[in-house]
């Protein structure tokens, strides 16, 4: 071998920079060891003091040089380190989607163009975010008014300095000034979120910005998914709005009990004049309302009397009925019921009762009877009463058009702070323009008499509204609220970091338990050690020392492979495990197909020296095809692969590179070193030597019983063609959408936990399985998936843990969690649909170019789809049947082009060895023969090759965990199927194909 210098220099720097990039995991690992096991010595009993010594202690030593010799600090070898994945470490990813329509609507400024309209609504109906929705808004509008021009409804809103056309202005030009607004607009959301997590304290968090629109937060260690929800989805709208008293706010909402009573009436009756006269007779009834007396009459105040009678049980059911809103207030009040209290709030409403409120006010008859500078609010934090969660109700007082007193994007600083009660509470600092607003504002409501309050309004959600005692001159205000600091501290950089330019939503989100990430890491370290070992001790016994010095490749490719990633900074994942422990198999691939040759060259009578030569030159063609297929179907996963699909990827192409380099120059550097001592290695072992003389004298005629062999896979296929057709196939969250839960539940079947929550998720398709123990269940679920609110991801884990109450089941209970919303689950389709169909047609046009054999290009293309579908076919035909999960979800997709890469691989090494006979053979007449001796002289190499990986594969579906069963199982039949294929269905065809066209 030429350049061996050259070789030893490269791999020599390699393992250098590969350690070096490992050793910064090394020191981090020693600094964080030291502080759990000083935390211990300190604090042997208790968890919360220890995990808090543990985070001051590494926050002390951030700065400090922890790198002996080379002086890096605590913090920058953390950032160096590997990272590991979320679903290894725990924590939370979440994907954020700005609401671009958002920002068009809020330019557009309530227009009442009609056609602009209707093609707005009809805009959001359709965008699912596979597509710009500026431009699906173009295509709308164009269709309702071709000849529109919609210059004239965005004219004037920083329209008239972007355009020189001004009011000329076409409607192309129009819609391409909105394009650069709501990128725009992304661009500061991103910008505003990275801010917001930078402050948020979480060690390696990645802030990614995706395609339209989205934007990727991936928080390591994270243990609190809605105090994070809520930092990611808070606006950060914050507005200074004037209030009117409480008695007055009841005052109008007797108005809203009047309209919503006799509205039920004339429902219940269908007699318009006799629901009248009832409402006429209840407003003449009703008491008025004042600052000071009885508030409600004897009627309400009855409410509250003893249950046990059943004339009264039967007044409160009257009462109720009459009061359909009133009935489900808890007013502030104060002396027993006697006077109103001195604050802002009406009253209390049950948190359950929340959304008839909101309905009430939403309707146009309310509206009509109500101020129009009258705006109802909601409390954000819920208060106790009586063992219920209640939330205040404030009656807001705007200004003109709506507007409140003041806006908050006055606000320059924001902290948190403690009070003279020592209370925490949030002060902000305003600039010049907001100083001299908010002095007139407080002078204003201090010298009312009463004194008038301000409500501090964020997202349309009451913080506080305190009583104005007098004028603040300096520009200095505070949100109060009985804050947590974690509360306090998010609330102040929500405000520093600014006013989300769109809603942000999380259309996708997964939480990842410790326990069962350090489940995950031991599965995975337990599979990686396993098949290692397997795989060392197979080629020991079958080659001999050459299959020793496989061995040492393989162990310097592990190190290389892990070195990149950490040097890429990329995230070792439980699919990047799975990749890695896959890679293993793969990697001994080229040297088997080496090894083989070097044997057929050695018995072949060469000497030992030009058998090296021969035999390594010889394979180099079909190691550069098989491997090139099979970083074909990586890459595509890589760019069209998403979260641990594309981080199983990124191993599998990172170690199909490395692989290439220490099986083909390594070995034979190792080979060449024993050849230079006057030694010849040994390719064969006692125990191998027989085996490969019995296969060398096989001589199958598969050519000959082609038929037979399509008769078999088209009965496999047909019956899952039938199962497909009748039984269908279980399709993951990943692409029907909704949330997955893995919980742990004592005491309990799968029936009665299914039974619990259909109950709890009305209206949902609701599943539960079993997932890894017996007491483990996986519960993916539709309810409330299309739900927007900032809160639904805490609303369905609570419904949850209420509907498994009975089994004492609480949030603890609850080990991961994911949501896929509709549009990531339509995205997630595309992209799976576009990375199968684009890794087909990459292989077709491959083997094309590289064997100029259209026939080539079919059988291997015949292959890959018989492969797929038989896959396909076993899990529709065995699901419910094997005891786990068989889903269709991104990671059976990730399997699928593995197989699809793996499968190729195989068919290559035949086709050039059939390619080679060819051309040596040309003159034979019968060609069928000339392939079938092909076919039988790679039989030894397939067998070898596949079982080396079938070894790893199923080390990886036994030890694996419960996660990676689905994919490992879709890998075992893949990987055995393509094996079958190469050779009982690719070739084959070529034959056919040959015959047919006499080529």
């Amino acid at each position: 071998m030429n350049n061996k210098g050259f070789i030893q220099f490269i791999t020599v720097l390699l393992l250098l920079a590969s350690a070096y990039q490992l050793s910064f995991t090394f020191v981090t690992s020693s600094v964080e060891k030291s502080a759990a096991s000083q935390a211990a010595s300190m604090y042997p009993s208790s968890t919360i003091q220890k995990d808090s010594f543990e985070h001051r202690y590494l926050d002390s030593m951030s700065q400090e040089e922890v790198y002996p010799g080379l002086g890096f600090t605590y913090q920058e070898c953390k950032e160096n380190e590997l990272n590991l994945g979320l679903d290894l470490q725990g924590g939370m990813n979440v994907t954020l989607e700005v609401e671009t329509p958002a920002v068009i609507e809020a330019m557009a400024n309530n227009t009442s163009d009609q056609a602009f309209l209707a093609a707005f609504e009809k805009s959001k109906k359709e965008y699912l975010g596979q597509q710009n929705f500026v431009d699906l808004l173009a295509k709308n509008y164009e269709a309702e008014n071709p000849d529109g021009k919609i210059v004239s409804i965005f004219y004037g809103k920083g329209l008239k300095a972007e355009l020189p056309n001004e009011y000329n202005s076409t409607n192309e030009e129009v819609f391409d000034y909105l394009k650069r607004e709501s990128e725009s607009a992304i661009s500061r959301a991103f910008e505003i979120i990275s801010t917001r997590i930078d402050k948020f304290g979480v060690a390696q968090p990645n802030v990614q910005r995706l395609d339209n629109g989205r934007i990727l937060v991936e928080l390591p260690g994270v243990d609190d998914p809605q105090r994070v929800r809520d930092l990611l989805q808070s606006s950060a709208k914050l507005e200074f709005w004037k209030v009117f008293p409480n008695y007055k706010g009841f005052e109008y909402l007797e108005q809203v009990n009047k309209i919503v009573y006799g509205v039920n009436q004339l429902n219940n009756m269908g007699n318009e004049d006799e629901a009248t006269e009832i409402v006429d007779k209840k407003t003449s009834k009703d008491t008025s309302t004042s600052k000071d007396g009885d508030l409600f009459g004897d009627d309400l105040l009855a409410s509250s009397d003893s249950a046990g009678n059943d004339s009264v049980q039967k007044s409160r059911e009257e009462i109720q009925r009459e009061n359909p809103v009133l009935s489900k207030l808890v007013p502030n009040v104060a002396n027993e019921g006697k006077n109103w209290a001195q604050s802002a709030e009406i009253g209390y409403i049950d948190v359950n009762d929340v959304e008839d409120f909101k309905r009430y006010f939403k309707r146009k008859d309310v509206i009509a009877a109500l101020p129009s500078n009258l705006y109802f609010k909601f409390g954000f934090k819920p208060i106790k009463i009586e063992g219920r969660d209640f939330i205040a109700l404030y009656a807001l007082k705007s200004g003109r058009g709506g507007q409140p007193a003041l806006a908050g994007d006055v606000i320059t600083d924001a902290r948190p702070t403690r009070q003279d009660d020592l209370n925490l509470a949030v002060s902000m600092q305003m600039n010049q323009e907001g100083t001299s607003v908010w002095r007139r504002i407080t002078k204003e409501a201090s010298s009312s008499s009463p004194k008038e309050c301000i409500a501090v309004v964020l997202d349309d959600q009451v913080y506080s509204a305190p009583t104005v005692q007098g004028e603040i001159p300096n520009g200095s205000s505070v949100i109060t609220g009985n804050y947590e600091l974690d509360e306090a501290t998010d609330l102040a950089n929500i405000l520093k970091a600014g006013k989300l330019p769109a809603p942000a939503k999380i259309t996708g989100e997964t939480t990842v338990g410790p326990t069962l990430g350090a489940r995950a890491i031991n599965a995975g370290l337990i599979s990686l050690a396993v098949g290692f070992l397997l795989v060392i001790l197979f080629m020991i016994i079958y080659y001999g020392k050459a299959g020793l010095y496989a061995d040492i490749a393989l162990l310097v490719n592990l190190v290389f492979i892990i070195g990149v990633l950490a040097g890429l900074h990329a995230a070792l994942t439980l699919p990047g495990m799975a990749g890695l422990v896959l890679t293993i198999g793969m990697a001994v691939d080229a040297n088997v197909l080496i090894f083989e040759r070097v044997r057929e060259e050695l018995q072949g009578g060469k000497s030992f020296k030009m058998a090296i030569k021969d035999g390594y030159s010889g394979a180099y063609s079909s190691i550069i095809d098989a491997n090139i297929t099979t970083i074909i179907a990586g890459v595509i996963l890589w760019v069209l692969g998403k979260g641990p699909v594309m981080g199983f990827a990124v191993i599998l192409v990172i170690g199909i590179l490395s692989s290439l380099f220490t099986s083909i120059f390594l070995t034979r550097l190792l080979i060449d070193n024993d050849l230079k001592k006057g030694k010849e290695t040994s390719f064969y072992s006692s125990f191998s030597k027989s085996i490969g003389q019995k296969l060398n004298t096989i001589n199958w005629n598969f050519i000959g019983k082609r038929k037979t062999f399509y008769i078999i896979s088209s009965i496999i296929i047909i019956g899952g063609i039938a199962s497909l057709a009748t039984k269908g196939v279980s399709t993951g969250v990943d692409f029907k959408g909704g949330w997955s839960y893995v919980v742990s539940v004592e005491n309990a079947s799968t029936a009665q936990v299914k039974e619990a929550l259909t109950a709890k998720f009305v209206d949902a398709n609701t599943e539960v399985k079993t997932y890894g123990s017996a007491n483990q269940y996986k519960v993916t679920t539709s309810y409330m998936i299309d739900n927007k609110d900032a809160d639904a991801g805490a609303n369905v884990e609570t419904a949850l843990v209420s509907a498994l109450s009975n089994f004492n089941v609480t949030g603890d209970n609850i080990l991961s969690s994911s949501k896929v919303g509709p549009t990531i689950a339509k995205d997630i389709t595309v992209r799976s649909t576009w990375a199968i169909a684009l890794a087909i047609i990459g292989m077709f046009l491959y083997i094309l170019v590289r064997f100029r054999n259209v026939g080539f290009s079919l059988g291997a293309t015949t292959a890959i789809f018989h492969d797929v579908l038989v896959v396909f076919s076993l899990y529709s035909i065995l699901w419910g049947i094997l005891p786990f999960e068989l889903s269709i979800d991104q990671a059976f997709i990730a399997a699928i082009l593995t197989v699809v890469g793996y499968s190729i691989n195989d068919t290559v090494v035949v086709f050039d060895r059939v390619r080679e006979f060819i051309g040596q053979n040309r003159r034979e007449s019968d060609q069928s023969k000339v392939i079938n001796k092909a076919i039988n002289s790679t039989l030894s190499r397939t067998l070898i090759t596949s079982l080396t990986t079938l070894l790893v594969i199923l080390i990886l579906f036994a030890f694996g965990g419960e996660g990676l069963k689905g994919f490992t199982f879709a890998l075992l039949v893949g990987v055995a199927v393509g094996t079958y294929s190469s050779v009982c269905v690719a070739t084959p065809i070529v034959v056919d194909f040959m015959k047919r066209f006499k080529k």
